[in-house]
């Protein structure tokens, strides 16, 4: 269950903070979206800074150990996939840091190396996927993976 809420304000100037607010352990997720509510409706009373978002945070994820020697933020790869139930409407997913290993002949990714579809595959079809694109959409088949520039 979430841990936290993490608050993005705003201020007069366009300067933006965070606040990272611990939430009382509760039952239901609802009682959580409930008490971060009841949070965000008293800063609004008493503070002057715009809140611009609001999430959940989770801890206690099983984060997997990894080696970021070499790596860059800057190198990444977009994948392209046909929208489930989107008649022919594709969609767009940006992965930063790929690693270079998994480029190949022109700056493709190929879509069948195991961990590649082993990813893209968490973005499939319902009920199996476990996130979704955007706006609650979710892949039917991928098109390609390629290098940004």
């Amino acid at each position: 269950m979430p841990d936290y809420v993490s608050v993005t304000l705003l201020d007069g100037f366009g300067r933006e903070t965070r606040k990272l607010v611990e939430l009382t352990p509760q039952l239901t997720l609802g009682g959580y979206v409930d008490n971060a509510n009841a949070w965000l409706s008293a800063y609004a009373e008493i503070g002057d800074l715009q809140i611009v978002r609001a999430n959940l945070v989770l801890e206690g994820l099983d984060l997997p150990e990894t080696d970021p020697a070499g790596s860059n933020v800057d190198i990444g790869a977009t994948f392209t996939c046909f929208i489930g139930d989107g008649a022919g409407k594709k969609a767009s997913l940006k992965i930063p840091g790929i690693k270079m290993s998994l480029i190949g002949a022109g700056g493709f990714v190929d879509l069948e190396d195991e961990d590649v579809a082993a990813f893209l595959d968490l973005y499939g079809d319902p009920p199996d996927n476990k996130v979704r694109l955007s706006d609650g959409e979710w892949a039917e088949s991928w098109i390609q993976g390629t290098l940004d520039k």
